[in-house]
């Protein structure tokens, strides 16, 4: 958090110790950074000072001529082998440091001299390019099948090939593991669980996960509200926990897995729960609901409204979470990513704050189906298997129409009447469906055919179609058709 403030005011230039020891937490109570701004020195300290746990940021001026005058005499520290005095002592020790640094420069030499910084906006126009290609190399496969010339056959099934493996290479350019952002929360927790007199493990699952850059830089702030919000108020005090029968030491699990073309980031806490009846008590009170919306609503939705700007159910304010940013931020800053935020919760049980964000690839796989004249595509990526159903073999279980899938039973989604296809021709005996997964939940989205499977570009559907249900965007097939892209966990939700 540090390092994000000091990068938006200036440029690091050094860090005592390395930004590699930092990150494997290989440091005491303080760390020395030197970076280069146009922002003055009080401004600097009261926007370190903002970050909670820092308890004191001393901020210096250096002239050059300071700089100077102070390598000069690192290096008269390094010529004499005589006893160091102490005014000397931290000197010498930043010496030693920077000795260690050549060491490891010198080792990484090889790997470093290979790497190239390249501004994110560059990648992003080669992206929009690249899609371009992606589309007319639809169309060229389009016009080969139809012309059937051999030649032309080979000469576009060579440019599929090497354009696939462009692809790649583009997507994973801006790739990042998340391990980067969940790095920094072990040490976080450990400290606030000594500050609140809680125990509390934190578990980290699926830190290899890849998330877009652009992503990556926006989403710690988020997790870091997040937790510590299931830290303050989720996990209970040991004696607490003993009384309601559970382990002392409370458990925070922090999980990162891909589905469909999305990343989920799930936030687990085995602690106290959300109270419903408190969230509406408060929610009423702040004339956040009416009398008459508060009856009807679902446990999610009421969950949902701690989400609300200005909103806490917290007795009393502490230094932890409630720092004057609620959870309103975080859902903010999670929809200007193009993500959602959901909670699940069970009195006495835990909570789960669940993130879903678009993995932001443009590019993707899916199995182009038809519905009457109407097609629409599924993103492979979700899809388990496609299977053929006999009418007989759908059965009613409260209220909805399910089959038995490999022993399990899977609800059926009818899409011609979800998506209010216009029908033009009668069903046959046989349907159609693509079994899709999120999570471990699963359902059959029923379909008038397969037409296959297919590389294409995910156009967003703009401003004005924002709230388009189970719809995530749309593609142009290499007829010029347009097809749309369907969201198969807005439909399993």
């Amino acid at each position: 958090m540090i390092f994000e403030i000091l990068e938006k005011i200036g440029e690091v230039i050094k860090s005592n110790p390395s930004v590699d020891q930092l990150e494997e937490e290989q440091f005491d109570h303080e760390f020395t950074v030197t970076i280069v701004s146009k922002e003055m020195k009080d401004d600097i300290q009261k926007k370190l000072m903002k970050v909670s746990e820092v308890e004191k940021a001393d901020v210096f001026s250096i002239s050059l001529d300071d700089l100077r005058h102070y390598e000069e005499e690192v290096e008269s520290v390094k010529s004499t082998d005589n006893e160091i005095p102490a005014n000397e002592m931290v000197k010498s020790v930043d010496t030693a440091n920077k000795q260690e640094d050549k060491k490891t420069a010198s080792s990484s030499k090889h790997a470093s001299s290979k790497t190239i910084r390249v501004n994110i906006e560059r990648l992003d126009i080669l992206m929009n390019l690249f899609e371009e290609l992606v589309i007319d190399r639809g169309r060229l496969e389009q016009i080969s099948r139809d012309l059937n010339n051999q030649e032309l056959h080979e000469t576009v099934e060579r440019m599929s090939r090497v354009t696939g493996d462009l692809q790649n290479i583009i997507l994973n350019m801006r790739m990042v593991p998340v391990e980067t952002v969940f790095n920094r929360f072990p040490r976080m927790v450990r400290q606030l669980a000594r500050d609140l007199n809680k125990k509390i493990n934190l578990e980290i699952i699926g830190a290899e996960t890849e998330l877009d850059r652009t992503v990556i830089d926006e989403i710690g702030d988020p997790l870091v509200h997040l937790i510590r919000n299931a830290l303050d108020h989720g996990v209970e005090t040991p004696e607490v926990r003993k009384t309601n029968g559970k382990p002392e030491e409370g458990t925070v699990v922090l999980k990162a897995y891909h589905s469909g073309n999305h990343v989920f980031i799930e936030i687990e806490d085995d602690g106290a729960g959300i109270s419903r009846d408190k969230v509406l008590a408060k929610a009423l009170s702040k004339g956040i609901v009416t009398e008459q919306a508060a009856a009807t609503m679902t446990d999610n939705q009421v969950y949902e409204l701690i989400l609300a700007s200005g909103f806490s159910t917290a007795e009393k304010i502490s230094d932890v979470s409630g720092r004057g940013v609620g959870l309103d931020v975080v859902k903010s800053t999670i929809e200007s990513l193009g993500g959602t935020i959901s909670i699940e919760s069970r009195l006495g049980q835990g909570s789960i704050f669940s993130i879903q964000l678009p993995l932001t690839l443009s590019i993707i796989s899916v199995m182009l189906t038809e519905i009457q004249n109407e097609k629409f595509a599924i993103p492979l990526s979700s899809i388990i298997e496609t299977a053929i159903v006999n009418k007989a073999e759908i059965l009613n279980a409260h209220n909805q129409r399910v089959i038995d899938f490999r022993g399990k039973v899977v609800p059926l989604l009818f899409l011609k009447d979800i998506f209010e296809v216009p029908v033009v021709t009668e069903d046959d005996e046989f349907y159609s469906v693509v079994i899709v997964r999120k999570g471990d939940k699963m359902a059959g989205l029923v379909v008038d055919s397969f037409i296959g499977q297919q590389e294409v570009v995910l156009k967003s559907l703009g401003n004005y179609l924002t709230n388009v249900f189970a719809i995530s965007g749309a593609t142009i097939l290499g007829n010029g058709q347009v097809a749309l892209i369907v969201d198969c966990n807005a439909l399993i939700k």
